[in-house]
């Protein structure tokens, strides 16, 4: 785990020397805090096809005028029914790097990049409840590798602040199965 870090850190910073070209923007971070998506996988219990809501975050430093690297994450959920329980769900969560290109133009930056990085799925299955009490229901937890493409699109309100809007894809490998989620994301950039 140590490596990582100190790998991290290391990337981060030869990312903001070498970002240090472009006068116009180093980096940019903010939150992605409405992200409506699209939840299809199947659990060891049923099929699951529904909507999913999510928060998250993103990192991004721009390496001279096109390219782009920093970290990106956040945390899906999918609630769903089943014949016992309307308080089911399954929850992706994940974090990692990603390296793309990208481009200034005017108030609008437009990105492209890949994401894959770790992460697990959590789904908590509930067969019946009585109330509050769970009478049968099945807890797992495992492991994911998680990969992604991501287009974004900023606009700058000021110098300091953009909104973005982006479209992700992302698709987690667990325990032999395959989640999809498409989602759109909506959040608030702070530049520098």
């Amino acid at each position: 785990m140590k490596r990582h870090v100190i790998r991290l850190l290391f990337l981060l910073v030869t990312m903001h020397v070498f970002s240090q070209n472009n006068k116009n923007n180093l980096y940019s971070g903010g939150m992605l805090f409405y992200q409506p998506g699209y939840t299809t996988t199947s659990t060891d219990y049923q099929t699951l096809k529904n909507n999913s809501n999510s928060i998250g975050g993103i990192l991004r430093f721009y390496i001279s005028d096109y390219f782009t690297a920093g970290i990106y994450g956040g945390s899906q959920r999918t609630k769903y029914t089943t014949d016992g329980s309307d308080n089911s769900y399954i929850t992706l969560g994940y974090g990692g790097p990603f390296a793309g290109i990208s481009h200034k133009t005017g108030k609008f930056r437009y990105t492209l990049s890949g994401f894959a990085g770790m992460g697990s799925v959590k789904n908590l299955h509930i067969q019946s409840q009585s109330d509050n009490k769970l009478t049968d229901a099945y807890l797992t937890k495992y492991p994911a590798l998680v990969y992604s493409p991501i287009l974004s699109i900023d606009y700058a309100l000021n110098s300091k602040i953009s909104f973005t809007l982006q479209g992700v894809y992302l698709v987690a490998n667990y325990d032999n199965k395959f989640l999809y989620n498409p989602t759109l994301q909506f959040g608030i950039l702070f530049n520098r």
